[in-house]
């Protein structure tokens, strides 16, 4: 019996404390937004000149302005030109931004026209 008693003050004192454990733990907030991105060495070089666009291939299509891509290692430039979209799809350019003095990529995508001016309609 004083077996079953004491085992019993061991196993209440074990669950305090894990009690007193969690609610002494240190919580992390964060106080600012991570960059989004991809961190790159430098902004791009001005965008180049291009030559008259063309005609589109099909009423569907939507007309992608020339951009410079992060490559990994450097920039590339990615000449304007014509994609097929998806219905309610719009493309996002791509968006070169600067964090406490850090630069980042965010290359260009397809979303849904709702997130983007530059819909299908």
């Amino acid at each position: 019996m004083r077996a079953r008693v004491l085992a019993g003050g061991i196993a209440k004192l074990a669950v305090l404390a894990v009690l007193a454990g969690l609610a002494s733990a240190c919580v992390a907030t964060e106080t600012s937004v991570p960059p989004r991105g991809i961190p790159v060495s430098s902004p791009p070089p001005p965008p180049q000149l291009e030559a008259q666009r063309p005609a589109a291939p099909s009423a569907s299509s939507v007309w992608i302005d020339g951009y410079w891509h992060w490559t990994g290692t450097q920039y590339a430039w990615i000449p304007g030109h014509w994609e097929s979209a998806a219905p309610g799809s719009a493309w996002a350019a791509p968006r070169y931004t600067t964090s406490e003095g850090a630069y980042f990529y965010e290359p260009g995508t397809w979303k849904p026209a709702s997130t983007n001016a530059n819909a299908l309609h």
